[in-house]
């Protein structure tokens, strides 16, 4: 036992040598990305597990006012609401009718009234109209405040609520004056001893009536509705969702239902693939219905890609120091640390794009070895299998066959050229040993080993390209296959709500309803206010012209905003770097290539990085220019590639720089390094202005302009704060 705790421990000690400064620097740096991130996106607190509340059905609470240590009979100040699915289009008004009641004397209907309390309105999602509470769902919001009024506390014993359509309300909180919290009861036996035996039997109906287990399973138990945590109306985003996170939530809410029917229209998201709702469904599984459950997962993916980053730099430039760079700037390049905190699939769906490509581009550039052929062809496996959970999460994602496809081929037609190559310098080895040879016998040798080498070769031949193709048929057809039928099953029941004429009595076959589904997803739905206002064609990433606002709140003076947007120099200096880049790849091919004058050792590698990157921009711009409506949100995979122009850029001209290297603050630097040094410093400088954007800080709107108001060219509607 102590022999194989030494033989691990020595194997973590050699992984361990094996990491450069720039490895560990990468390993620090996903840390703290992991540990800032952790801490900042968002509170356990959940809304609670959601009552089924019918269109016209109303749900009654008892309160249970105590008196305070005073002697002052306690008054209710405030009524917090928290609403999950509602069954109406996004956009449109709702409603929740409050009436109260004393609960004094034998029940009549007339004991409710609507005075003192009223109607409280909602926008599904947000509100077109601008009547109702925008991006109110799953946030805990405020429908009433009586610190005004000078009611009675007997006068509001009883609250009475109904909706206006079929909805899931999460739960209901009241508090008094002081801000502590009311107990309130929903349940028959909760409530019967508060009442006098004489007359209970005329209020027992109503409690009984909030009871609807048999109808609606679990979302019929009165306990759900105030069993919340958490209650606050913040204004910002660590506590409150955003509306792309609540459109998100709800395809979770739709799959928990599972096969029992709602009234109205129901708001599906129709952008993406079946995985994505069940990412989304795993985190708050596991930590509950909070920002922290819905965030949690995207996180970590955000985190995964900067390690790919770093590797796909290791690959690209051959370089650990620019591939660390490549790493950084992605990091803090103003996606990661907003879009890749945010509850949606977006930063998945980027980690698998680029790592397909990666591990694709790995494989074109180190073949396969006749060594350890299955483990270098496990390249193109896993690359298929991590497009195959892409098109999985998004179907519009097959554009990244654009760069996958070329390097597939290219990489078999480079191994096929490897091993001809040997081959034949098997035969040109054999023929220089017998041009000199006088013996018959050992000719004969010489010309059977030559032959054996031959067989051997075209067996190892063969053996690899069948391992090339099945690995690709498996991973990238096969897998992809499995992948979207699989996780398209738990979505049964969306779907048939969805796409079935007459959902009760459903005709349509789980392949058919997958293929509507997909067909949908080409079209981009902008279901919530913020992503219409949003949409632009995803070639204005190139240039940045307009970014994403994800939240934004505002009041007595105070902004709150939480807004995607590319850091504004990186993203000039990459459109400086790919101009740079293509400029050079076309004097080079016009100057006669290898026999010209910008020939080194370096060229090779530096054109695979290049094109490899100008696919990977084209397959993750491509993937929504037929749909329309993207937003720059949507383009954390397409950054990688575009900022990756800013080292390869400069590793080519470092390659290229004669010039005396000079000592800054003891390092040996030339003038391509210290110009670098100089662009990162600005880089740096405008990170630091845009930190309470990228965590959502409140600040003066003043301030708030002075600091990132100025980072994009085009207002938006919210965008801009002053």
């Amino acid at each position: 036992m102590q022999i194989v705790q030494v033989q691990r421990e020595n194997q973590w000690k050699k992984r361990y040598s094996r990491l450069t400064r720039w490895g560990k620097a990468t390993f620090l740096l996903v840390l703290a990305f992991l540990l800032i991130g952790v801490c900042t996106i968002g509170g356990f607190g959940t809304p609670g597990k959601a009552y089924y509340l019918p269109e016209d059905g109303s749900a009654v609470f008892y309160l249970d006012y105590s008196t305070a240590s005073s002697g002052d009979a306690v008054q209710l100040g405030a009524i917090y609401v928290n609403v999950g699915a509602i069954y109406a289009p996004a956009g449109s008004d709702q409603t929740l009718e409050f009436q109260r009641a004393s609960a004094s004397g034998s029940y009549t209907n007339s004991n409710f009234s609507s005075s003192g309390l009223g109607t409280f309105t909602i926008g599904n999602v947000y509100s077109a109209e601008g009547e109702g509470v925008s991006g109110a769902n799953y946030n805990w919001v405020k429908a009433f405040d009586l610190q005004e009024t000078e009611a009675s506390a007997s006068s509001y014993r009883m609250i009475r609520v109904t909706a206006s359509c079929d909805m899931l309300l999460n739960g209901i909180a009241f508090f008094d004056k002081e801000g502590s919290p009311i107990p309130a009861y929903v349940e028959e036996k909760e409530v019967q001893s508060y009442f006098d035996a004489s007359y209970w039997y005329s209020y027992r109906d109503l409690f009984h009536a909030n009871d609807r287990t048999a109808a609606y399973g679990a979302y019929g138990q009165p306990a759900r509705l105030t069993d919340g945590s958490g209650v606050r109306g913040s204004g910002n985003s660590y506590f409150d969702f955003t509306q792309d996170e609540i459109y998100t939530l709800l395809q979770v809410d739709h799959i928990r239902l599972g096969s029992r029917m709602v009234n109205g229209v129901l708001v599906t998201d129709t952008d993406g693939g079946p995985l994505s709702a069940l990412l989304a469904l795993v985190g708050v599984t596991i930590f509950g219905v909070g920002p922290f459950g819905l965030r949690i997962l995207p996180l970590l993916f955000t985190a995964a890609l900067i390690v790919v980053a770093y590797r796909f730099g290791k690959e690209l430039f051959q370089n650990n120091a620019f591939a660390f760079l490549l790493a950084c700037l992605f990091a803090g390049g103003g996606l990661a640390l907003t879009v890749g905190r945010l509850g949606t699939a977006w930063a998945a769906l980027a980690f698998l794009v680029v790592a397909a490509v990666y591990f694709m581009f790995r494989f074109y550039r180190r073949g396969i070895s006749e060594e350890r052929p299955v483990r270098d062809a496990c390249s193109i496996l896993i690359a298929g299998l991590l497009f195959a959970l892409a098109f999985a999460i998004d179907p519009k994602s097959v554009f990244a066959l654009i760069a996958l496809l070329p390097l597939f081929v290219a990489g078999v037609v480079r191994q096929r050229r490897s091993q001809r190559a040997a081959a034949l310098s098997v035969r040109n080895a054999m023929l220089e040993k017998n041009a000199v040879e006088q013996s018959e016998e050992i000719l004969q040798r010489n010309i059977d080993e030559c032959e054996r080498r031959e067989r051997s070769l075209r067996a190892e031949s063969v053996y690899s390209g069948k391992l090339m193709v099945l690995f690709f048929i498996v991973s990238f057809i096969a897998g992809t296959v499995l992948f979207v039928v699989l996780s398209s099953l738990p979505l049964y029941y969306t779907y048939v709500k969805l796409y079935e004429s007459n959902p009760a009595s459903p005709s349509l076959g789980i392949f058919n309803l997958l293929g509507k589904a997909i067909s949908d997803a080409f079209r981009t739905s902008n279901a919530t206010a913020y992503s219409a206002a949003n949409a632009v064609s995803p070639f204005g990433w190139l240039i940045a012209l307009k970014g994403a606002t994800l939240f934004y709140a505002s009041g007595e003076g105070v902004c709150s905003a939480l807004n995607a947007q590319a850091n504004i120099a990186m993203t000039f200096v990459s459109l400086a770097g790919f101009v740079f880049m293509s400029a050079y790849a076309a004097i080079y091919c016009a100057t006669g290539r290898q026999k010209g004058p910008y020939a080194t050792s370096y060229a090779s590698g530096i054109f695979s990085a290049y094109f490899v990157l100008v696919a990977g921009m084209a397959a993750t711009l491509l993937q929504y220019a037929f749909c329309g409506g993207a937003s720059a949100a949507q383009g954390m995979a397409f950054q990688v590639f575009y900022l990756a122009f800013i080292p390869l850029a400069f590793y080519t001209m470092y390659v290229h720089d004669g010039s005396a290297k000079k000592r800054v603050f003891g390092i040996p630097m030339n003038r391509t390094v210290q110009i670098l040094a100089g662009v990162c410093a600005v880089f740096a400088v405008l990170f630091l202005l845009s930190v309470p954007m990228y965590f959502c800080i409140p600040m003066a709107p003043e301030a708030a302009n002075a600091c990132f108001g100025w980072t994009t060219l085009i207002n938006n509607g919210h965008y801009r704060v002053g």
